[in-house]
């Protein structure tokens, strides 16, 4: 059973339901299968997903009976089902075919004659465009269904952002996004394309210090081959927006799983000690090989940043728990989870690590703070709100050769923002103690 690419898919969907990590999930369904059949699986359940809310909206309309009444093992099938015919170039009789055998091989036969029917009807009725809300007359009802979000985070975004920026965000959010590599070789050439070894081949992202995206060959075997980290092209802005001649003692305080102090530590070797702490003993241990590979001087310490066992660090990043709207192409669960009860606890969070870090910073020191969110309370909000707890720090703009243009705001805050560039989110902004 685990060997079939579609009950793999299926049980990370289960598993997802249940409350699980969809990452978690696919790490450990997946890892019976091999090449076509785990990219297939993977596609198929992060699709699903992603795109739960649209392929629900067309069930409503396909079912004869209200979807309450479907069982959630049957739903998830109907709902990779739907999502092969709608959303892949599987051959329609063998998305069928497949879905009404691995129903009936993990559910049971009873529900079978419903699937087929039901998926048959959408192949012959082809896409319902009418099951959805109109752009122009119900923008909102549109994004929440077509685009598949939660209406409290559409409705945030609309009150901030034009029409066309938030259905381009959404767009982005939807699409499975690229490997990206950041070469860590400052002189390594990014003018032209990358083939470290045979098989693998890496192309320049114009504009994007260092940035290589994935073209040929695995993600493992590129960072085998080349010093490099996997890394989009925004997260790897926010390890230029600290610079390139910072000072040790350093400090990254909620370092895990590890890119961008991989890419610090790189950076600048003469900066020492460094120090890379989580409170999380197992997302520290991810550290480990590529510091090891790298033949990095970085020591790991598991520590609250809250109450961080260090004082007198020079520099320190705090890259926060945030709710990661900027990265929702890469957790296709995570906006099903969110809701303003969970914002509202990670404001708090990270008020509480901003306070607990900023007496880690000795007199003339950098705090660094950035997220992976879009939203004010957890960015600019967040740096507005310490700055007036804290008097004796004030922001402090980067130099401007140290990130790309347009990337900086007026007061010198970083803001990658998806729909502009293509990328994830991000926001970092650097606040000298005085």
């Amino acid at each position: 059973m685990g060997e079939d690419p579609r009950v793999a898919a299926f049980q990370i969907l289960c598993d997802v339901a249940r409350g699980e990590f969809a990452d978690r999930a696919a790490t450990r369904h997946l890892a019976d299968l091999r090449g076509a059949d785990r990219g297939l699986a993977l596609e198929m359940a992060y699709g699903a997903i992603r795109l739960r809310s649209r392929l629900d909206t067309e069930l409503t309309h396909l079912l004869d009976r209200p979807m309450s009444s479907i069982d959630l093992p049957v739903l998830q099938w109907l709902r990779l089902g739907l999502y092969q015919v709608r959303e892949t170039r599987v051959p329609d009789h063998a998305a069928v075919d497949q879905t009404v055998r691995g129903l009936k091989t993990t559910v049971g036969p009873r529900a079978s004659g419903l699937a087929n029917a039901v998926l048959r009807r959408a192949i012959r009725e082809g896409p319902r465009e009418a099951a959805f809300p109109d752009w122009d007359a119900d923008p909102e009802g549109y994004l929440t269904t077509w685009g598949s979000h939660p209406g409290w985070l559409i409705r945030r975004w609309l009150s901030r952002w034009p029409l066309a920026s938030v259905r381009r965000l959404v767009e982005n959010d939807n699409r499975a996004p690229p490997v990206t590599v950041r070469v860590l070789d400052a002189e390594a050439d990014h003018d032209r394309d990358l083939a470290p070894v045979d098989g693998v081949r890496l192309v320049p992202e114009p504009d994007w210090r260092g940035v290589f995206r994935l073209r040929e060959g695995l993600p493992e075997t590129a960072i085998g081959s080349i010093p490099s980290v996997v890394q989009d092209p925004a997260a790897s802005a926010v390890v230029d927006y600290v610079g390139d001649r910072f000072l040790g003692p350093v400090l990254d305080a909620c370092a895990a799983p590890g890119g961008k102090a991989i890419g610090l530590a790189w950076r600048a070797p003469a900066a020492r000690p460094f120090v890379a702490a989580d409170i999380s003993g197992g997302r520290l241990d991810l550290l480990r090989e590529p510091i090891a590979r790298l033949g990095l001087n970085v020591s790991l310490l598991r520590t609250d940043a809250r109450s961080p066992a260090i004082d007198g660090a020079r520099t320190v990043l705090l890259d926060a728990p945030c709710t990661g709207t900027g990265v929702l192409r890469r957790r296709p669960d995570a906006r099903w989870r969110l809701d303003r009860g969970k914002l509202d606890s990670l404001v708090a969070l990270q008020s509480e690590l901003l306070d607990g870090l900023a007496e880690s910073v000795e007199p003339g020191g950098l705090l660094v703070y950035a997220t992976c969110s879009l939203e004010p309370e957890e960015n600019e909000g967040q740096v507005d709100r310490f700055l007036a707890r804290h008097r004796d720090f004030r922001r402090e703009p980067p130099e401007p050769t140290w990130v790309r243009d347009g990337t900086t705001d007026a007061i010198g805050d970083l803001r990658v923002l998806p729909w502009k560039w293509d990328t994830d989110g991000a926001f970092a902004s650097r606040l000298r103690r005085s």
